[in-house]
């Protein structure tokens, strides 16, 4: 026992995982994983024992789960240790995605209670052969270069550290610790399903790669050790890039392309996997490479517009030197099938963005206007009333010069302009009593507009975005 108890000391002190001033908190499931890490815990030496307490979860998933939570509950009065438990009830349960949301419950009770305690690390029992599956089944799924590093020693967590202390303990090894120390624990009878990917990869891959080498687990666990320390060294410079690549605008993000171009492959690369495994998907929520790819593919795509969905309900949104990767929250409005006609000095809001109104020049409200409003004057002779304003239509036509009569078609104008597909779709079109189309707000004016002129100038139309 000893053995294992100065193994854990090295990997504290190693990996500077708490010290003894910490608060710790022991998410304990009552498994041999976890009641192991406990009992280590429980039997380290006063200088690397920090305060602790134990953390529970009872899921109400399984018959024997009452049976675990009374055998940890019951360790810990023995023990007299503190003992936290919240219970998520089968009223609570989802109909679908039932381990993530088990796994997102567990985790919001312990950040909660390193408020409410307060701690400063909360501990977990993820051990070498947990790595070892976690790696393989990235890798045979198609993970990022960061999901392919594996799980971290420590990252934050709630108002302070979440720490794995027995990344270097093989799963035999703590069976052993727990018959050592006589500590009790629980087996999950799920664990031997194969309904469970990772239980698959437990029970029927690995034994077969520890056949080839026992040390399988610690190997893969040097692997994930160097790999994360490649990706710390580099992060510097890849946040930097990311920074002056990348915007954020309200729930969304945009990448100058030009700048991107700019960039070699393998920045760009590491880049984009930085974006979207720090900044777009939620936690928890594993970005595949094929998505990367995608992402890239549509960089790369000859055609000005497009776009592709991402995991997470996000969207990349390509629009000539931009690329715009959409919030699943945000909302964008298509401007179809609207038609109002314009009354004298009132405003129209209009569905997509903005308000419109048609006002006399000497009105009060069209002197006192923000410096982003839009103006055209109207003259007596080109006031042919009422005017509407309306959504655009498919062979809108708009005359442009007076020495060349002929209309040009307002999608062409908007293609010449290079507004993207979503500004075009919102863009409004004011019409007068003859349907010729008079302006395109933010876009173009007609012939038939006033020169400006404030002597000829009668009416004027105001556009606010």
């Amino acid at each position: 026992m000893q053995e294992y108890i100065l193994r854990l000391c090295k990997e504290v002190e190693r990996h500077q995982l708490w010290d003894k001033e910490s608060r710790l908190l022991l998410a304990v499931s009552g498994g041999a994983d976890s009641m192991a890490l406990l009992g280590l815990v429980q039997q380290l030496p006063p200088e690397w024992q920090p305060q602790f307490a134990v953390v529970h979860v009872h899921h109400h998933l399984r018959e024997e789960s009452d049976e675990e939570f009374r055998m940890v509950q019951d360790y810990c009065r023995s023990q007299g240790l503190p003992f936290f438990a919240e219970h998520w009830t089968e009223e609570s349960h989802p109909k679908s995605n039932l381990e993530m949301a088990a796994r997102e419950f567990r985790y919001a009770f312990f950040a909660d209670m390193m408020e409410k305690w307060p701690a400063t690390h909360l501990a977990t029992a993820h051990h070498a052969d947990d790595q070892l599956e976690t790696i393989l089944m990235r890798l045979v799924r198609g993970s990022t270069l960061k999901g392919i590093s594996g799980i971290a020693m420590s990252r934050t967590f709630g108002r302070g550290q979440l720490v794995r202390p027995l990344l270097q303990f093989q799963k035999d090894e703590l069976y052993q610790i727990c018959g050592i120390a006589g500590i009790p624990y629980r087996e999950d009878s799920t664990n031997s399903e194969l309904t469970f990917t990772r239980n698959r990869y437990r029970n029927s891959i690995i034994p077969l790669l520890k056949v080839e080498n026992n040390q399988a687990s610690r190997h893969f666990g040097d692997f994930s050790e160097d790999l994360q320390d490649v990706l710390t060294v580099v992060q510097p410079v890849v946040s930097q890039a990311f920074r002056s690549l990348f915007n954020k605008v309200e729930a969304d993000w945009v990448l100058d392309l030009t700048g991107w171009k700019a960039c070699d492959v393998s920045l760009q690369r590491l880049v984009l996997s930085h974006f979207v495994t720090e900044r777009l998907i939620p936690a928890g929520q594993l970005f595949r490479r094929s998505q990367l790819t995608a992402i890239m593919d549509l960089i790369e795509n000859q055609s000005p517009q497009k776009q592709i969905s991402l995991a997470g309900g996000w969207q990349a949104r390509k629009r000539y030197d931009k690329l715009t990767f959409l919030s699943p929250d945000s909302v964008k409005i298509d401007f179809y099938d609207f038609s109002e006609v314009l009354e004298l000095n009132k405003w129209v809001t209009l569905p997509s963005h903005g308000r419109i109104g048609l006002f006399h020049n000497d009105n009060a409200v069209s002197k006192e206007l923000p410096l982003e409003a839009m103006i055209v004057g109207i003259s007596d002779e080109s006031a042919l009333m009422p005017f509407t304003v309306r959504s655009r239509h498919s062979g809108d036509k708009i005359v442009l010069n007076k020495n060349q009569p002929f209309t040009k078609k307002v999608s062409r104008l908007f293609v010449d302009k290079k507004i993207p597909d979503e500004e075009r779709r919102k863009a409004c079109i004011v019409t007068d009593g003859e349907g010729r189309i008079l302006w395109v707000p933010g876009y173009a004016q007609s012939v038939w507009l006033s020169e400006n002129d404030k002597e000829q100038t009668r009416y004027r139309l105001i556009y606010i975005k």
